[in-house]
């Protein structure tokens, strides 16, 4: 039959010439699909025949069968065409299901929970027989609904957001007719709900930061704890979490002070918020004003002396509070001289206090008016205290004004006057000073009691009647409060001056004078006995004043050496005075110069001869001779033809010496010029010739310098060079001696002190000796003359081969990559020349699964080194060379390669699905999974576990072949029922893979017992040569179907693609159930 979609609604029967019409009533019908055959079987004897009468009538026979058919039959082997006896079938075509019950249903978002039916939805059909027979099924992804298999009912999967989910829903009859159609769902927020607000609270304005004020009640049905914020202007208060506890709370926040006078009352807006609706609440804050502190004791007033100046309490204040805050006391304003403070030792009370070491002056200010204010640290009250001050009575001087004679000779300290001061107030300590600026007069208490004062002359003090004969001294004495004053004067008597008696006067003295010596003796008299000094008021520094032999005696004295020239001054005058400290007298002294004779040599011109090797240091050549007229003291002095002279003379004596000595001079003479002086006059120079004899010829090296090179490693003693010395005087008899720089020269070489010759005297190393260059300055002598030469040895390396100090090295690695490098062997070896070395090795057969650093020795992979590879070594053994380029050495490493835990293990198949009929007995196998891991030994162990979605984990288990198998019984779920699993293959490291696994529990079609000649009818789907062709094409039209639609319209159309191959792959599952 073309169409696929019909119903047997009648039967007419033919045979032995009658005709009878069967109707089948509305829900008895047989459905029929394309290709079905219809027709009629008995066991009996009646043929049933066949005709083709076309698109609406069939007949068919079928012969062979005796006896009841079963549950399907292949009628298509039925040919006869004989028509004794005929059947003919009447179809019409099915009618497509509905859908009913698909207004839309609210709730809200606290009504539904996980199992909860949201809505139930009506599937009808008109074909009876389809009743009973619908598949109701959900088209829209959705992780919240589901309909449960076998049921009409959406149930909540997961509990659903607030919004609103349209469902698109299709319902299907058996024979592939559906409709389509939506239902919405809306879920609507139950908002919260504000318990407690709008209200109010009273809190004093004296609460503290940070403290919670009010307790907010807002629930909401979902959420909880339900979040509230202060959504108003206040920044006064905050609304946040209360610790410890769901609720929201409003606290004052930290560092707020609140004044009632400023805000009396504050409204914070309170929302909570359920993240879809919001509630809002206000919260009237009225503060609670602090009442100021009372003063209960003041007004009051206070008198005491102005002569007190310690810390004196004065005054307790009396100080009540209502709140019983604590309260603080001060002057307002404050006081450097008074002070209000805790009173000790209970400091529980205020008191006001003079302060210590304050200076009251009554005369200054009699009364002091302070405010004492005592505060809360919100309000205040002030009170006022008055505090006079009593004054105090000043000294009287009794013994001024009066008047008092001294001499004008005084100088040290002098009594001149006891002064007389009483005071009233006997406590009172008196203090007497001068007014004036006097420098000549002091006031200081009187020894020995020390309680009067008197009037002093001071010491070292110089008066003088003539300048000032009578002084008036004004004295104040005060008693630190008050001072009194009154005049002393003092009169000076006037002292007579000293006398000199033998002035004016003279002397001689000659210009050549060079002792100190005594001209004079000035004589002095004074009347009053004073001690008398004498100065030179003439400026000069030849001559001096000096005390005689007693006080009234002063000697005129010449300096020694002030070379006088008579030529240029011949008379000197000196000033004279002398003075008692008061008056002087003064007259003239007179010296006269006397000319100087010149001295004359008397034995040179002259010569004389010095023989060279004979002639020492300090040794006398020659005496030059002279005269003086005044016999003066001589000095001689000398100069020479030649720079470098080795002589020198006497200044005094005359005397020539050998200043050095000449034994090595080759200088055949030298001319010396001689001067005398009398200290006035100076005599041309006269020439004594000195002929040098028995004069040295040096001895002199050939060559002044000389290299040479020297190979490390020569044997100690060895020869290394003989300097050459030369000497004309060949019965001479030479010596050497060698400075070595640098210094440790001398640890190395020695040169021989009677030859010259240079000898090795240690081992010598390149690498180790510290300097590769020695200058060795070498003096040759002949005990009077000497030459040097320097002899620079350069130390030459020599190559040395480098060596490995440990020759064998193992470590242990694990299979890696290529590029990897492996462990460090720490290569131990030495080069004494530290020459560039370079690593090279090889490693036999494995040599190529390896690289190595030149420089460093390091190995690494070169290639992916995977044991689970065969052929792959565990071990290699290697030799390692390092080499200079000259010569080289080996060592040997030993390398184990440990296996890697580096595969994970691989499912065959990515999915598996298995059918197993609800009525499956617990322990029956189920399906095999296989997973294989290509590490080697235990790594590649595989071990298996499963997941299973939505289901009791204790439904399916697996064993350790990867087989899985039933662990309960499957009756309670519903034929039809998709169970997923999640299948792991875990290996001994971790490394895991996974594979879906589908299992499908197939609808099992049961069939009455029928009568022995009941027609049973096969469907298209019940037929398994239909679905062997029919699964596949679907497929490949469904695949091709995709491409082509993925080439037209790609960047429209994945989504859809995505839901085509979901449905694809559920129609598959549906077809394969159909199959079972």
């Amino acid at each position: 039959m073309s169409n696929i979609k019909h119903l047997v609604k009648s039967f007419y029967f033919e045979g032995a010439g009658t005709e009878t019409i069967q109707s089948i009533s509305n829900g008895q019908r047989v459905r029929t699909n394309a290709n079905d055959y219809v027709g009629l079987h008995s066991t009996g004897s009646f043929i049933i025949t066949h005709k083709s009468e076309g698109k609406n009538k069939n007949r068919l026979k079928l012969t062979g069968e005796t006896s009841s058919m079963p549950s399907s039959k292949d009628w298509s082997g039925a040919n006869d065409e004989t028509e004794k006896y005929a059947i003919y079938s009447y179809v019409e075509a099915s009618d497509a299901p509905q859908l009913s019950g698909l207004s839309t249903s609210t709730f809200y978002n606290d009504e539904l929970s996980i199992g909860d039916t949201a809505a139930t939805i009506t599937t009808t059909d008109n074909d009876q027989e389809d009743i009973g027979s619908l598949t109701l099924t959900l088209q829209t992804s959705t992780t919240y609904f589901e309909i449960v298999a076998g049921s009409n009912d959406i149930t909540v999967k997961a509990v659903p957001p607030v919004g609103t989910y349209t469902l698109q829903l299709e319902v299907e009859d058996p024979c592939t007719l559906s409709s389509t159609d939506s239902k919405t769902i809306t879920i609507n927020n139950r908002p919260p709900v504000m318990n407690n607000l709008p209200g109010s609270v009273s809190i004093s304005e004296d609460t503290a930061g940070s403290t919670l004020v009010f307790t907010i009640n807002a629930t909401d049905t979902v959420t909880d704890p339900l979040p509230c914020i202060n959504s108003g202007s206040s920044v006064t208060f905050s609304v946040t979490a209360i610790p410890s506890t769901t609720d929201y709370g409003v606290y004052l926040n930290a560092g707020i002070t609140l004044d009632y006078d400023t805000t009396s009352t504050h409204t914070v807006t309170v929302r909570c918020n359920d993240g879809d609706d919001t509630v809002d609440g206000a919260l009237t804050i009225n503060l609670i004003r602090n009442q100021p502190p009372v003063i209960q004791n003041l007004p009051d007033t206070t008198s005491f002396s102005e002569d007190a100046n310690t810390n004196t309490f004065l005054h307790t204040l009396t100080v009540t509070d209502a709140e019983s805050d604590t309260i603080t006391c001060t002057l307002n304003p404050t006081s450097s001289i008074f002070d209000v403070s805790l009173i000790p030792p209970g400091n529980t009370a205020y008191g006001i206090y003079l302060t210590g070491g304050t200076t009251l002056d009554y005369d200054t200010t009699s009364s002091y008016y302070l405010t004492a204010e005592c505060s809360d640290n919100r309000r205040s009250d002030t009170g006022s205290f008055t505090v006079n001050l009593i004054r105090n009575t000043p000294p009287e001087i009794n013994s001024l004004p009066n008047t008092e004679s001294i001499s004008e000779d005084l100088s040290t300290q002098t009594l001149i006057h006891n002064l007389n001061v009483t005071d009233v107030n006997t406590a009172d300590i008196i203090t007497c000073s001068l007014n004036s600026n006097n420098a000549l007069f002091e006031i200081s208490k009187l020894p020995p009691a020390l309680d009067e004062y008197g009037v002093f002359l001071k010491g070292g003090t110089a008066l003088n009647y003539d300048t000032t004969p009578s002084y008036s001294l004004d004295i104040e004495c005060g008693d630190h409060r008050r001072n009194v004053s009154g005049v002393l004067t003092v009169d000076i008597i006037q002292n007579e001056p000293p006398t000199i008696v033998n002035l004016p006067m003279s002397c001689e003295i000659l210009e050549s004078i060079t002792t100190e010596s005594l001209l004079y003796t000035v004589s002095v008299t004074d009347p009053t006995n004073d001690t008398v000094t004498c100065t030179l008021t003439t400026v000069t520094t030849m001559f001096y004043l000096q005390i005689g032999s007693n006080q009234y005696e002063t000697e005129i004295y010449v300096r020694g050496n002030q070379g006088f020239v008579y030529d240029t001054q011949r008379q000197y005058t000196l000033e004279i005075v002398c003075a008692d400290q008061q008056r002087n007298d003064s007259s003239e002294f007179y010296i006269y110069i006397l000319r100087n004779m010149p001295p004359y040599f008397t034995n040179i011109q002259d010569k004389t001869n010095v023989p060279a090797k004979t002639t020492t240091i300090g040794q006398v050549i020659f005496t030059v001779q002279s005269v003086d007229p005044e016999n003066d003291n001589l000095q001689y002095t000398m100069t020479s033809s030649s720079l470098t002279t080795p002589f020198l003379i006497n200044q005094n004596t005359g005397e020539i010496s050998l200043s050095r000595s000449i034994a090595a001079e080759l200088v055949s003479g030298y001319e010396l010029f001689i001067s005398v002086s009398d200290g006035r006059n100076v005599v041309a120079s006269r020439t004594l010739s000195v002929r040098i004899t028995e004069i040295n010829s040096p001895p002199e090296f050939l060559t002044p310098s000389h290299n040479v090179n020297i190979l490390e490693g020569i044997n100690i003693g060895s020869t290394v060079f003989q300097p050459v010395l030369t000497d004309a005087d060949v019965s001479d008899v030479h010596t050497f001696s060698v400075s070595y720089s640098p210094p440790e020269g001398a640890v190395y070489f020695q040169v021989d002190s009677s030859s010259g010759l240079i000898t090795s005297l240690a081992q010598i190393d390149y690498e180790i000796i510290p300097y590769k260059t020695f200058l060795l300055m070498i003096t040759g002598s002949d005990s009077l003359m000497e030459d040097s030469t320097n002899i620079t040895l350069n130390i030459q390396n020599v190559n040395e081969a480098p060596t490995f100090t440990k020759k064998n090295y193992a470590f242990t690695e694990t299979e890696n990559s290529a590029g990897t490098v492996l462990q460090n062997p720490y290569y131990q070896y030495t080069d004494e020349d530290g020459d560039t070395l370079k690593f090279s090795f090889d490693c036999g057969v494995d040599t190529g699964r390896l690289d190595m650093d030149s420089t460093t020795g390091l190995l690494s992979y070169s290639i992916d080194y995977d044991l689970d590879e065969i052929g792959t070594a565990s071990q290699m053994n290697c030799d390692v060379y390092i080499s200079d380029t000259e010569y080289s050495d080996t060592a040997y490493v030993n390398i184990t390669v440990l296996n890697d835990n580096d595969n994970s293990p691989k499912f065959d198949h990515s999915e598996y699905t298995f059918f197993v009929p609800i009525n499956t007995g617990v322990g029956s196998f189920v399906g095999q999974t296989q997973a294989t891991d290509i590490d080697i030994g235990s790594n590649g162990d595989v071990l298996y576990h499963i997941t299973q979605e939505g289901v009791s984990n204790a439904l399916f288990e697996i064993d350790e072949n990867g087989s899985i198998k039933l662990s309960q019984s499957l009756t309670s779920y519903a034929e039809g029922s998709e169970l997923n699993l999640t299948v792991y293959a875990v290996d001994s490291g971790g490394k895991q893979d996974t594979a879906l696994v589908y299992i499908l529990l197939p609808v099992q079609y049961k069939y009455t017992a029928s009568a022995q000649n009941e027609i049973q009818y096969m469907t298209f789907f019940t037929y398994a040569p239909n679905m062997a062709w029919f699964v596949p094409l679907v497929f490949v039209l469904s695949i091709t179907l995709c491409v082509v639609i993925h080439t037209l319209y790609t960047s429209k159309c994945s989504c859809k693609i995505s839901k085509r191959k979901n449905n694809k792959r559920k129609r598959r599952i549906r077809r394969r159930l159909e199959r079972y």
